[in-house]
């Protein structure tokens, strides 16, 4: 049973991110300059590594020695692609193969193939009124993203396989398909970049589809991806009996016990749908409140990200139970997905997490450790 985690690349300066945040900013000053939206809030975050810059190689060979250790098999990295060249990639380029230690485990790609909008601490709903970049979701944007995976990336001693397979997981797959003409097509362009990989000398793709519901399962098995997944479990994947029936609005303040049943449902909702093999998706957390204006009160005014729900009084040990409830969801499921994923290594400013802080320690990564340590078929993390 592997562990994949997902990794989001945006601790360094690169250009794009200039022109988001600002000359020679990153996201850190969000992170830095959050503030507590209730008693009891875990903000600002601080974390006992200061800054990590994620294209340094010292400092990603911290983070795959502290990943390695807790049982972390694979870092997923968020990886941009618009307008035919990449984006935010010298955090894996620079960092991650450039690391000394990069041996310990392995990486993959997830396309984040979604439009980038101006979500930084921008009004409550105006968070889409303006686009840093924008996705072509069409044959020849898909296949340049190939090639340049095939030149760059895939080819790599460290690049995660799943049997025998170059593992791609895909954002917005169904965005993908529909862009491409539908299953029927999309299945003639991914054939397409499948002899590009032969051509190549590199083995075909496994192409794992990211989904929030077993319909779109169906659909995206029909395009011929191999597996699907979910990039994490959030306050929005809540049913309607949790809107507060005095007013009939929805809660912004969820306890992590909750979070921890919602994990559940989740995940066998979609294992059960899903034609080909779901990999279980584990969220540290969800706090998206250090995008937000600092000036805006709480309970936000208007729900539209990042002014969502917040997952409040976060616990270690509940953490550990839902991990253990993935690998036992993973491990009966006949399909055999052989993994699972969490989210998140470094998702700061959405409040998923496993880096040690000042407040936790190296708490969750411990309970990481010991739920993986203790489930008998996980080859990763046996003591």
């Amino acid at each position: 049973m592997d562990v994949l985690c997902i990794y989001y690349p945006e601790w360094h300066v690169y250009p794009e991110g200039e022109a988001i945040f600002g000359k020679g900013r990153t996201e850190w000053d969000y992170v830095d300059s959050a503030v507590p939206r209730f008693p009891g809030h875990e903000q600002p975050l601080r974390l006992t590594a200061g800054h990590p810059d994620d294209s340094n190689p010292a400092d990603v060979a911290g983070e795959i020695d502290l990943a390695a250790d807790a049982g972390i098999d694979v870092f997923l990295y968020d990886w941009y692609w618009a307008d035919g060249h990449p984006i935010a990639h010298e955090a894996l380029e620079r960092g991650f193969l450039r690391a000394p230690n990069r041996g310990r485990m392995k990486f993959a790609l997830m396309w984040a193939n979604h439009h980038r909008s101006d979500v930084f601490r921008t009004a409550p709903g105006t968070c889409n009124d303006r686009l840093w970049w924008t996705l072509r979701y069409d044959r020849e944007e898909f296949l340049d993203a190939i090639d340049y995976c095939i030149a760059h990336s895939f080819a790599a001693p460290e690049y995660y396989r799943r049997d025998g397979r170059i593992f791609l997981s895909i954002y917005s797959a169904a965005a993908l398909v529909d862009g491409l003409g539908g299953p029927e097509a999309a299945r003639k362009v991914f054939a397409e970049a499948q002899a590009r990989m032969a051509r190549a000398g590199l083995p075909p793709l496994h192409l794992s589809a990211m989904v929030r519901d077993p319909e779109t399962a169906v659909r995206m098995a029909d395009a011929g991806f191999d597996s699907t997944s979910a990039y994490n479990v959030t306050p929005y994947d809540f049913d309607d009996s949790l809107v507060v029936e005095e007013t009939g609005e929805r809660r912004q303040l969820f306890t992590h016990e909750e979070f921890a049943d919602l994990h559940a449902t989740f995940n066998a909702k979609i294992a059960a749908g899903s034609p080909v093999p779901f990999i279980p998706v584990v969220s540290r957390g969800w706090d998206p409140s250090p995008r937000c204006r600092l000036d805006e009160p709480f309970p936000w005014r208007t729900l539209q990200y990042p002014y969502l729900g917040i997952i409040r009084d976060l616990s270690p040990e509940v953490f550990g139970r839902c991990v253990r409830d993935a690998l036992r969801l993973a491990a009966s499921d006949p399909k055999r997905p052989g993994a699972i994923l969490v989210n998140a290594w470094n998702e700061y400013t959405e409040g998923s997490y496993l880096m040690p802080d000042l407040h936790n320690g190296d708490a969750y990564l411990r309970a990481l450790r010991q739920a993986c340590g203790g489930y008998q078929g996980n080859r990763g993390t046996q003591e």
